[in-house]
């Protein structure tokens, strides 16, 4: 495909650098499709701005106050002068998509949806509602899951129509992995001390369910013994935290659950090939996610729940349930080199980031 004209782009969204989240990863890959494609890529989001990117900007300080994730999007209509100079925004979430309407090439996008939590309360469906209207009024629309898709209404299937256009300006562009570097190799040296252990590489957010992976790991039994459960990810929520270390102490798992901390993106391909399964344990508000593909393409099989997008994937899908969990976990690792072969043959061809900048970049230019 030959490229238009230069463009300027610019990603809206909550959250960018330093990359931590999968949401961050995304807005970094696919800046790079945007340069790779001669375009000039921007991000703007909270303060503070990092110093080593002139190509982030970021909302005004004042709308950081009181829950920054739903106000920032407020300050967009103050900015209609500086974010007029761009051909494109593509806004990450729902919410930030309305007060960017004004713009006439606005592309919404999808990591997830907000509201399978509680989706009776009011703000679960203020949440929806804010969704379909930028999903019915974006000029196009990427959905990062088929069950954000059926929430807006199209009948879709599980993992149906990857990487295409499944209505007129709708896209289902699912999570990718780069698959030369995620891939079977050695293990690092600090996972390698762990070993045998079973990874929950998530952030603690109560939506995560890390308490969940803990109250399953204590129901595997003699089968689990000598094992560990290593839980690599920031603590995100004081509640969450909570509730993973009352399920150690109620599980007398203190000398096995080992929570690791944040690790930066090129150390987790050793932890992935370093450990027996991979857990992902959501419970909702799950897209696609980014790291049951990364473990799977690096030959380490991935149990997960059923929740949000997750059924997109190739991994062993359970119930939202420690029973489920464990009995699921318990099968993996009795078949587990079985499991690990046909998930990651299955991630190395359907789920390769070429096809997912593929089908960004005619999202981006055909219009």
């Amino acid at each position: 495909m030959t490229p238009p004209m230069p463009m300027r782009v610019l990603q809206v969204t909550y959250s960018y650098k330093p990359v931590k989240g999968g949401a961050d990863v995304y807005a970094e890959d696919l800046a790079q499709v945007i340069r790779a494609r001669g375009h000039e890529a921007w991000v703007i989001q909270k303060p503070p701005r990092p110093e080593d990117d002139p190509y982030v900007l970021c909302y005004p300080r004042t709308f950081m106050l009181l829950q920054p994730f739903w106000l920032l999007p407020t300050s967009l209509p103050l900015m209609v002068r500086q974010l007029s100079r761009f051909d494109v925004l593509v806004c990450h979430y729902p919410n930030y998509c309305l007060p960017a309407l004004w713009h006439p090439r606005v592309i919404g996008l999808s990591h997830g949806v907000t509201w399978d939590d509680r989706p009776a309360a009011l703000r679960s469906r203020v949440k929806r509602a804010w969704a379909q209207w930028a999903f019915r009024h974006c000029a196009k629309y990427v959905a990062n899951d088929t069950f954000f898709l059926r929430q807006m209404g199209l009948q879709i299937a599980p993992g149906q129509g990857l990487f295409s256009e499944v209505a007129p300006g709708r896209w289902y562009v699912p999570n990718a992995v780069d698959t030369r570097i995620f891939c079977p190799g050695p293990p690092s040296a600090e996972a390698e001390k762990l070993q045998p252990f079973l990874l929950v590489p998530r952030n603690i957010y109560w939506n995560r369910g890390v308490h969940l992976a803990i109250e399953a790991f204590a129901r595997l039994g003699q089968q689990a013994e000598g094992h560990r459960l290593a839980v690599v990810g920031s603590e995100g929520q004081s509640e969450a935290v909570a509730a993973a270390w009352e399920a150690v102490a109620r599980n007398c798992l203190g000398d096995r659950v080992i929570f690791v901390g944040p690790r930066p993106r090129e150390e987790l391909v050793g932890w992935y090939r370093a450990a027996e399964v991979t857990v992902i344990p959501s419970l909702c508000g799950e897209g696609t996610s980014l790291a049951a593909l990364e473990s799977m393409a690096c030959g380490t099989p991935v149990v997960s729940t059923d929740a949000g997008g997750l059924t997109d994937l190739p991994c062993v899908h359970v119930p939202t349930d420690a029973e489920s969990l464990a009995a699921a976990m318990s099968e993996v690792l009795a078949r587990r080199g079985e499991e690990a072969q046909r998930q990651m043959e299955a991630v190395r061809r359907d789920f390769t980031l070429e096809r997912w900048a593929a089908a960004w970049t005619a999202v981006l230019e055909e219009w």
